[in-house]
């Protein structure tokens, strides 16, 4: 084993600084992004780098690797040099995948970038890295025919567990319109009354020539969390903030024939949820730029349709799609909760992931 691969590895991890930045804490302003030598980790990169340049922040480039689990990009690396099992060889890979991500992509002059190589799997190094940063972004494995292993199994999992928001970038491709149009079909929607097309949406203008922030709000106080978070996002980046509430009315055959009655009453109890939402987050914010986000272009859609359908529809031309999770523990759908699950495996824009802490 050579010199220069004994020496890229530290104890738990290996870790350097591009940039001005002399501390390498993480800081609550920071941004984490997961990199793994992926096209997906690429996406995540160059996401991140555009975020911090908008925030004035710092990016933290981890890479989790250890003798239990490495990216398979690390392995090949390894195996070209000593062999799958040779810890020094994984190392060194580690280091190397690293680095040749950051020098792939632009940074901008000026950013602060620390990379940090974790001696641990890429769940636990994100986990761990940002558990007081401002916020992680991961990648996605691309589009396949196996749509609930697309998102790989790191992403999936810090966000399922990570305390602070978690963005989960994509770069847009042709086919990602048909592709937000399928949704499992236990999430479809009947067909109906129900399916009325979204009220209040904002007329086509100029303005609208700049992407809509979209956040899905249903009253919980993971909504009214992802509000707040993404009237901020939409305040930095100068754009309209789309606040979507979905009520989906499935009235009983046995019932249809008083339906006339019944809908009026529900579109009104859901107009309500959306207004006292919109109230509830930003009348009275404490943890946003309260001057700024009363400057943003607020709009309100009421859909009549599945949560899933209406934040995938009113998302496709968005710059970035904000949800709530549901709680901690368990399976991804059920932590999540299945719309946020729904969103991350079918949106076309970013989803950001929100959790009230």
């Amino acid at each position: 084993m050579t010199d220069d691969i004994r020496s890229s590895r530290g104890v738990g991890g290996v870790a350097s600084t591009r940039g001005s930045s002399a501390s390498s804490g993480t800081a609550k302003t920071d941004i984490v992004v997961g990199i793994d030598g992926s096209p997906g980790s690429e996406s995540a990169l160059r996401w991140a780098i555009d975020e911090a340049v908008r925030r004035g922040a710092r990016i933290r480039a981890v890479l989790g690797s250890c003798a239990g689990e490495q990216p398979p990009t690390v392995r090949r690396s390894a195996e070209a040099v000593a062999g799958p099992h040779d810890e020094e060889a994984l190392a060194w890979a580690a280091s190397q995948i690293l680095h040749e991500e950051l020098d792939a992509v632009p940074i901008p002059t000026g950013l602060d970038i620390v990379e940090e190589v974790v001696d641990a799997s890429g769940t636990e190094a994100l986990l761990t890295s940002g558990r007081d940063a401002a916020m992680i972004v991961v990648g996605t494995r691309g589009r396949g025919l196996l749509h609930r292993l697309r998102i790989g199994s790191v992403s999936a999992s810090v966000a399922v567990h990570s305390p602070v928001p978690v963005v989960v970038a994509r770069t847009r491709r042709p086919s990602d319109d048909a592709e937000a149009g399928r949704v499992d079909s236990s999430d479809s929607e009947p067909t109906g009354s129900a399916g009325q097309a979204p009220t209040g949406s904002a007329p086509e203008t100029e303005a609208d020539a700049v992407h809509p922030v979209v956040v899905g709000v249903d009253g919980s106080p993971n909504s009214l969390a992802a509000l707040r978070w993404a009237a901020s996002e939409a305040a930095l980046r100068g754009a309209p903030l789309h606040v979507v509430h979905a009520w989906l009315a499935a009235i009983p055959l046995p019932f249809a024939e008083s339906s006339a009655e019944i809908l009026p009453a529900l579109e009104d109890q859901a107009r309500h949820v959306l207004d006292e939402s919109i109230e509830a987050a930003l009348g009275t914010s404490e943890t946003t730029d309260t001057r700024k986000v009363r400057e943003i272009d607020v709009h309100k859609l009421l859909v009549a349709a599945s949560a899933t359908r209406a934040l995938l529809d009113a998302s496709r031309d968005a710059d970035l799609l904000v949800v709530g999770a549901r709680g901690k523990g368990g399976f991804a759908e059920l932590l999540l909760g299945s719309v946020s699950h729904q969103t991350m495996l079918h949106s076309a824009a970013p989803v950001a992931i929100v959790r009230d802490v």
